[in-house]
């Protein structure tokens, strides 16, 4: 990670603590910036983007904010990620109310995309592993984020003792939206080092 990129991920972590805990991960060439899995911002050319939508009622500071551009397919996209300049930065408190408000919007969109979707919509989720998860008693993608992707995996293992380490990733994958393949390497590890854990008596 490019030291002024880590330089603004904990100058945000610092100023929006009291939002809850700001998690990173790489994304499109930049860090996408998340409290509870669900994600709020961008760090991309160490400068801090705040994701806005129609909740977000339009603000001063946005007006002359520069947008995040997106470059596919040779194409320039704006995207709705504005440009945190110093003003703001120097005004901690309205700073925190216009994350909330970006946090808060973007907890409401998810929500309305998961009231639409079934579970075999998520990344790396199957019709068969729709099917497995209902047998299991998750039936929405309600029920899979609060069992959270371990204790899922221990339900689906009652019903199958043959499921295996990919099955974790997926799940894991699919409550964060990424591809299994996509995990950063800390959180396959950590998912690698509890399922030897759990698994371990079973071979002893």
């Amino acid at each position: 990670m490019i030291k002024t990129s880590r330089d603004t991920i904990i100058r945000v972590q610092n100023t929006l603590s009291s939002l809850g805990q700001v998690h990173s991960r790489t994304l499109f060439g930049g860090y996408g910036l998340s409290i509870d899995k669900v994600m709020f911002g961008m760090v991309a050319n160490s400068g801090f983007y705040l994701r806005m939508n129609e909740l977000c009622p339009a603000q001063s500071w946005m007006e002359q904010a520069e947008q995040l551009m997106f470059a596919r397919r040779g194409r320039s996209i704006a995207l709705n990620y504005y440009l945190v300049e110093e003003t703001l930065w120097n005004n901690p408190v309205e700073l925190r109310k216009q994350a909330w408000l970006s946090l808060a919007g973007a907890q409401h969109e998810r929500q309305q995309r998961e009231a639409e979707k079934r579970l075999k919509d998520l990344p790396n989720l199957t019709v068969q592993m729709e099917t497995l998860l209902w047998e299991a008693g998750i039936k929405n993608i309600e029920t899979l984020r609060a069992f959270g992707a371990k204790e899922s995996w221990l339900k689906l293992r009652q019903i199958n003792k043959n499921l295996g380490l990919k099955i974790l990733y997926a799940l894991e994958g699919a409550l964060t939206e990424t591809h299994e393949a996509a995990l950063p390497a800390e959180i396959r590890r950590e998912l690698n080092e509890w399922f030897q854990r759990y698994t371990k008596p079973l071979h002893s």
